[in-house]
């Protein structure tokens, strides 16, 4: 790995020392802005150029670890087959994931979308005089359609042209009511719909009558050939009447999608009337209770739907997640691997070869590990609960702790990704342990009944993490780097691409702790890996 030594490093050593001519020296804000930019800096470029030690100041570590798994995936994807074998996997299991997370959604979110449609249906109901209009323009279609003339009979229009007039009522009912396309086309479809069932049940009769009055006469004449004839000809009538109720059938819909359309080019055309360059975006009212609202594009505005729905696409989308990776994750353990050796550490992965398999003793040890850290986390909730009940502003203060609380366990699992973290040396009791019995010394109150019994509670639950958390107290801002950069590539898909390094970081870091564990020490056994 090349190094950026020598001249490449003097402009940020100016900006941070503030002898720089074009940055600081201007203004206190501007110099503080471009002191904190140059330790940033300085801590993302430091692996580059310093091997072996950690940078000095909790900016510069901060961004060390944030950057490191980046800079150890640049390093192990210098070498070819590695780069190749590396952009295989990772596009293979973004392809699987996508194309699951598109049929799930296909088969969940289009049966829901058609049963809200039809309640909005039901719910929806024009203006009685619109209606009374748009039910006018469905009898003059009824006219036509039992005329069944092309071009209309005195007073009664063509088919066509009925269709037409009714489309245009809907059209001009919906442009009134402010656009409410899904109202004027349902209401124009239904006339339809109604005035071809009617259409049909008319020339069924008809039909019927004329058949009955042929066979009276047929009869009367006695002539059974031409009865038979009478017969055929009847059937060619009835086939025809059949196949044009096959041609009617969905006339409701072509008028309803029709009026639909209209509507939403009229929106389109309005929107860009304003000058707008795309369809502006809205959030609609939120419904009391559960609702899974998907995104919809209506009238030329796209509204972002409920974030219940986003809620659970995400949740399912990482669900999918990890079980494609359950079942690739061979492929991981080898590129952390590869990622060692290219990076100088020794390897805490064997040699295997990589296949598609479930590893049930990984799963296993997964989900332990998940367990764990949920209780750990909910653990520190009553403490969490008793500190800000007194204090204003209460809910504010308990969800800022409840946040750094879980995102101090992401820190101190994220250590645990690597072997190392387990045989850490521990010369004291974690943090918040030391914290409460230094609160007791001043509170006696808190070493009895349930007090005491929380704190045996809290201690029992810890001390299977204990090593872990001390290697994250004596490093805690590199690793709080490396927890955002992992938490952040838990997204999906990009735990696929970032996965494999996050072990490997986790690893440097603790080569760099200034307390190492006896070279004979060795991790408690759980076959799982990673």
């Amino acid at each position: 790995m090349t190094g950026m030594k020598g001249k490449d490093f003097k402009p940020l050593r100016e900006e941070t020392e503030g002898g720089s001519d074009s940055g600081p020296g201007t203004s206190p804000r501007r110099d503080g802005v471009w002191k904190w930019w140059g330790e940033a800096r300085s801590g993302a470029e430091h692996f580059q150029s310093v091997r072996g030690a950690l940078p000095e100041g909790p900016i510069r570590q901060f961004f060390y670890g944030a950057s490191l798994p980046f800079h150890i995936a640049k390093a192990t994807l210098k070498d070819a087959p590695t780069r190749a074998r590396y952009l295989r996997v990772t596009c293979l299991q973004t392809a699987f994931l996508l194309a699951l997370t598109g049929v799930w959604a296909a088969n969940n979110f289009q049966e829901a979308e058609k049963k809200s449609k039809r309640a909005e249906r039901a719910a929806r109901v024009l203006v009685p005089e619109a209606q009374a209009r748009i039910e006018q323009r469905g009898r003059e279609l009824e006219a036509a359609l039992n005329a069944k003339g092309p071009q209309g009979t005195g007073d009664t229009p063509s088919v066509s042209d009925a269709v037409s007039a009714l489309i245009a009522e809907a059209v001009s009912v919906g442009k009134a009511a402010g656009g409410e396309s899904d109202e004027a086309a349902t209401a124009a479809g239904d006339a339809a719909e109604e005035a071809a069932e009617r259409a049909r049940d008319a020339a069924q009769e008809a039909a019927d009558r004329a058949r009955e009055k042929e066979e009276q006469a047929a009869e009367r004449a006695g002539t059974t050939g031409t009865a038979q004839s009478d017969d055929a000809k009847s059937d060619d009538a009835k086939s025809g009447d059949t196949e044009k109720t096959e041609e009617d059938e969905d006339l409701g819909e072509q008028v309803a999608a029709a009026v639909r359309a209209a509507l939403e080019g009229a929106a389109r055309d309005a929107v860009q009337a304003r000058g707008e360059k795309g369809p502006p975006i809205q959030k609609e009212p939120q419904k009391k209770g559960f609702n899974i609202d998907v995104p919809q594009l209506r009238q030329g505005i796209l509204f972002l739907g409920s974030w219940e729905f986003w809620v659970l696409f995400f949740t399912s989308l990482s669900a999918v997640q990890w079980l494609i990776i359950a079942l690739s994750r061979d492929f991981h353990t080898v590129m952390s691997r590869e990622a060692s050796l290219a990076t100088g550490i020794k390897p805490e992965d064997p040699e295997i070869a990589p296949r598609v398999r479930l590893n049930v003793p990984w799963i296993r040890a997964k989900l332990k590990r998940r367990w764990r850290a949920f209780v750990l986390f909910a653990l520190g909730f009553p403490a969490v609960a008793v500190i800000t009940t007194p204090v204003c502003w209460n809910d504010v203060l308990f969800t800022s702790l409840s946040t750094a609380w879980g995102f101090w366990w992401l820190v101190v699992f994220t250590a645990a990704k690597s072997d190392r973290a387990w045989v850490s040396p521990v010369t004291r009791p974690p943090w918040y342990l030391r914290a409460w019995n230094r609160l007791a010394r001043v509170l006696p109150f808190l070493r009895w009944g349930p007090f005491r019994w929380y704190e045996g509670m809290l201690t029992r639950k810890t001390e299977g993490v204990v090593s872990p958390i001390a290697s994250v107290e004596r490093q805690p801002w590199a690793f709080a780097g490396l927890a955002l950069t992992r938490f952040v590539g838990t997204l999906p898909p990009f735990r696929c691409f970032t996965r494999p390094f996050i072990p490997v970081a986790a690893a440097h870091l603790h080569s760099l702790d200034p307390m190492q564990p006896p070279e004979d020490a060795r991790p408690p056994a759980h076959g799982a890996g990673d």
